[in-house]
């Protein structure tokens, strides 16, 4: 892997706050921004899609498409988001990144079922009754009514 790949992995590391996040969603434009800034590589959108394909084909990211459908049919087109898989952990491990091996540990509880990562009781809050949603829709309207 050459030097700008080797970059790109560190700077996507990076972009998710040092692997407290799962994922990143930085645009290929900020992604280009922080490899000029702390890496001093100057590449173009087309050069950084290759890389970006290249670590993907590797096996050490997977990019997960974005987008949202407006109500006249439109489709507006976010960023991906963009999460390093068990082999790109390990690259990055392999490398002594700060902060890797915490990476590998967590993917490594994820995939072994000890990560309850997804929501549960505990992190989707209160479960409301059909009274208390009526009683908040009734206290809504109120509030509404008053700044009339």
């Amino acid at each position: 892997m050459n030097s700008t790949k080797h970059a790109l992995a560190i700077t996507l590391f990076a972009s998710m706050e040092n692997g407290n996040k799962h994922y990143t969603k930085a645009s290929i434009e900020k992604i280009r921004h922080l490899l000029t800034r702390f890496h001093k590589i100057k590449i173009q959108r087309r050069w950084l899609f290759y890389c970006m394909k290249s670590l993907e084909d590797a096996g050490y990211i997977r990019r997960r498409k974005r987008f949202d459908k407006k109500g006249a049919g439109e489709i507006r087109q976010f960023s991906s988001m963009v999460s390093f898989t068990l082999a790109g952990a390990r690259y990055l491990v392999t490398k002594q990144i700060t902060g890797a091996r915490e990476l590998l540990q967590r993917l490594l509880k994820f995939m072994a079922g000890l990560d309850k990562r997804f929501p549960n009781e505990k992190t989707q809050g209160p479960k409301l009754t059909p009274e208390d949603l009526r009683e908040s829709k009734r206290r809504l309207k109120a509030i509404l009514e008053n700044m009339v």
